[in-house]
């Protein structure tokens, strides 16, 4: 009896082995890329495509000015992006990639591996492919904004439309319902385009006011270096959505990657931005300009969020809780997201400080040279 179970193990263990001394040479270059797709379920983790608009949105969207901004900072590849998307191959993309690192440990690039192609990915590569130029305030979606020169309530004033004077809530957390009209659209592009979210649009993190404010002040914010750190900050999840589907596939058509074989997908007509989607997110256009319905929320226009808001509300900004909040769903993911933001910023500052060593070990040996030279004239 104990035998026969000792049998059938070592045959799985054999046959395991066996499995991935063959792994297909297309889809991984090493046994351990092979091992790490299983490991974390990457064919489980659900890809975030982009959500381009219509003709007639992009007109409408740009005659009232929620186009702007993009057309500023030289985006707008990135919003108009309609090609198919092809979510095996963005698993693949995320799992096998492999950093690579300056001496003080950041990373610079990082390398990728799909359909036999091996692809070295650098911000300068992203702003090739993005059409985007690659200058700018260089921010990342964990907060690390170290140029600018914004406080807690200049970005709250500048995303709610305050005036100087007006309190800004004790530099609190406002929720999608207390953005203007503009950082409200700008708000919800961005979290399907630059930097796209599993859910839960309503929320604003810190980031995001940060990344609003450059915005509607026309401050330059660098692209490929934001789309760089989020491709990362995927990498390194085991449960996140995995975004920019678009992007990749004109990534892979960049560097030749066979996709005359894949079945790629396309976004629906309800996916795209219409000129009705603003009347989902509640706002009515009265006398050429849109204003937000007094009865509305704030809403998300989606039909079908990729990870569910059920119980998601706004809350009011800077109002007094009660003792004892009801625990609600909506609670729970926010302080998830203070909890998640508060790591990225533990790990920005160790980076900044590897950063900085290096930049002071490269000092020191150019001044041991100098001291060497000066010593030879002597």
């Amino acid at each position: 009896m104990f035998g026969g179970k000792k049998k059938r193990k070592a045959q799985k263990a054999a046959a395991s082995s066996s499995e991935w001394e063959e792994f297909n040479p297309n889809l991984f270059q090493t046994k351990e890329q092979s091992e790490n797709y299983e490991e974390k379920r990457m064919h489980n983790r659900r890809v975030a495509p982009g959500r381009p608009l219509t003709t007639d949105a992009y007109s409408h969207f740009e005659n009232y000015g929620f186009l702007g901004p993009f057309i500023e900072q030289e985006w707008l590849k990135v919003i108009s992006l309609n090609v198919p998307y092809y979510p095996k191959l963005v698993q693949y993309f995320y799992n096998n990639i492999v950093y690579e690192r300056n001496a003080n440990g950041s990373i610079h690039a990082f390398k990728s591996y799909v359909n036999g192609v091996a692809m070295r990915i650098s911000k300068n590569v992203l702003a090739q492919v993005l059409q985007a130029p690659n200058e700018g305030k260089r921010i990342n979606s964990y907060g690390a904004w170290n140029e600018t020169h914004f406080t807690r309530a200049n970005q709250i004033q500048t995303v709610c439309g305050l005036d100087e004077e007006e309190d800004a809530q004790g530099g609190n957390r406002p929720s999608s319902n207390h953005l203007t009209v503009q950082a409200r659209v700008l708000h919800h592009m961005l979290s399907y385009n630059i930097l796209p979210k599993g859910g839960h649009r309503e929320t604003v993190t810190y980031f995001d006011m940060e990344l609003l404010t450059n915005l509607l002040l026309s401050e330059k914010v660098n692209l490929p270096y934001l789309i760089f750190n989020h491709m990362l900050n995927a990498a390194e999840s085991s449960n996140r959505n995995l975004p920019y589907g678009m992007i990749l596939t004109v990534l892979f058509e960049h560097f030749n990657v066979n996709l005359s074989e894949e079945v790629g997908l396309r976004i629906s007509r309800q996916e795209f931005y219409t000129v009705s989607s603003l009347k989902k997110m509640g706002f009515e256009l009265r006398n050429g300009e849109y204003v937000r319905v007094n009865n509305a929320h704030g809403g998300d226009d989606d039909d079908d969020d990729d990870e569910g808001d059920e119980g998601a509300r706004d809350e009011p900004m800077g109002e007094a809780q009660s003792s004892t909040p009801p625990i609600t769903l909506q609670r729970v993911w926010e302080r998830m997201d203070g909890m998640y933001e508060y790591m990225g910023q533990m790990s920005t500052q160790m980076t900044g400080m590897h950063d900085y060593m290096g930049q002071m070990t490269a000092q020191m040996s150019t001044m041991q040279v100098i001291v060497n030279e000066m010593r030879d004239e002597w």
